[in-house]
């Protein structure tokens, strides 16, 4: 039977600095820190081994997870005497036959794992030698980023590859990690307190997954989640109501979706898509007969409001279906300058008529 200090010392490595000692059998779903020197021992019994949880290195055997998170000529040493391997060259059997050394890899080269990134963002922010860049930023300067890379992500996942979106995401977690920096620097809040609020906010609004909670279905779920909320800013001293939390720098569309899912959520809803479809008709009248900059405005809103219901309604997403209206409305014009460029038509010089037979052509085609 191996000992602890046995292994240590064959490692030549001092606990003192930091250690991590992983079973193979339990790689797949222990938090590895590639920062830290990593000793593998061979599978502890099955009772100890974690169970692999969905989605989290699934498909990765202990082999593919150490190839995921270090690059392919970092070494491991043979604890056992045998031959030396490189990360690129083991497999499962051989990390299975023998216990192993993996040096601590430097900052710049802890790219696989969220303590790298954590790490590498503190170190951009260095008051000595950081990036100037980096540190004449604060919350505030960082506003228009954090949303340009939203907006970038649900580009990717529209219309990218996965790579592309996993770049995005990438680029959306470092205005997390960047955040977390800047507080952490205050004194305010760290990364690990990121992770612990939404942790707990995710478990404990998933009672009938971790608690004995049981639900018909989805609605009941989002039924639950509301009142939850509601409860967590009481609990909290927040102010009162279920729509207080609601962002002031959602997009118009967004906002009007979220507030109308909430309403519908806590019983404030039609009883059929019908009475939401007199609801449009409704407001395109009031809205046609408007008289006034001011009047015409709120009617406008109103319509807008309606139409946002129906598209819940119809499970439709409101500001997917208008920018997938702006982007098939940029793709027919660039389609009617090409035909028009190809029978040598100016489009500037055409009426109307001659511009509206060339959309429709572009159109039907």
């Amino acid at each position: 039977m191996r000992s602890i200090d046995d292994l240590l010392t064959r490692a030549g490595v001092d606990p003192a600095v930091g250690i991590q000692l992983i079973a193979v059998n339990r790689l797949v779903a222990a938090p590895v820190d590639p920062g830290l020197p990593l000793v593998l021992i061979q599978s502890a019994p099955p009772d100890l081994a974690d169970p692999v949880l969905p989605g989290r290195h699934a498909h990765r055997g202990p082999a593919a997870v150490l190839a995921a998170l270090y690059p392919p000529s970092h070494g491991l040493r043979n604890l056992a005497g045998g031959s030396d391997l490189t990360v690129g060259t083991i497999d499962d059997d051989a990390l299975a036959a023998a216990d192993w050394l993996l040096e601590a890899l430097p900052l710049e080269d802890n790219l696989g794992s969220p303590h790298g990134m954590a790490a590498i963002s503190a170190r951009l922010r260095a008051p000595d030698d950081g990036c100037p860049w980096d540190l004449r930023q604060d919350h505030r300067s960082l506003r228009r980023y954090l949303l340009e890379e939203a907006y970038e992500t649900v580009d990717a996942i529209e219309r990218g590859t996965p790579a592309d979106l996993a770049e995005e995401l990438g680029d959306l977690f470092l205005q997390v990690i960047l955040h977390a920096q800047m507080a952490a620097e205050a004194g305010e809040f760290d990364l690990t307190d990121v992770y612990r609020g939404l942790g707990t906010k995710i478990v404990g609004r998933h009672p009938h997954v971790f608690g004995d909670v049981t639900v018909s279905g989805v609605d009941e779920v989002l039924a639950n989640w509301e009142t939850l909320k509601v409860a967590e800013r009481t609990d909290a001293g927040l102010p009162p109501g279920s729509f207080a939390d609601v962002a002031r720098a959602l997009p118009a569309l967004a906002a009007s979706r979220e507030i109308q899912e909430r309403a519908s959520a806590l019983g404030w809803d039609w009883t059929a898509v019908e009475g939401v479809w007199d609801k449009v008709a409704e407001e395109m009248t009031e809205f046609r007969e408007a008289y006034g900059p001011e009047a015409t405005l709120h009617e406008m809103g109103d319509v807008l409001f309606a139409l946002v219901n129906l598209g819940r309604w119809l499970g439709l997403d409101p500001e997917e279906a208008l920018r997938e209206a702006n982007h098939r409305w940029v793709a027919r014009y660039r389609a009617v300058e090409a035909l028009a460029a190809e029978r040598g038509l100016h489009l500037a010089a055409l009426d109307e008529d001659a511009r509206d037979a060339l959309w429709d052509e572009v159109k039907r085609h």
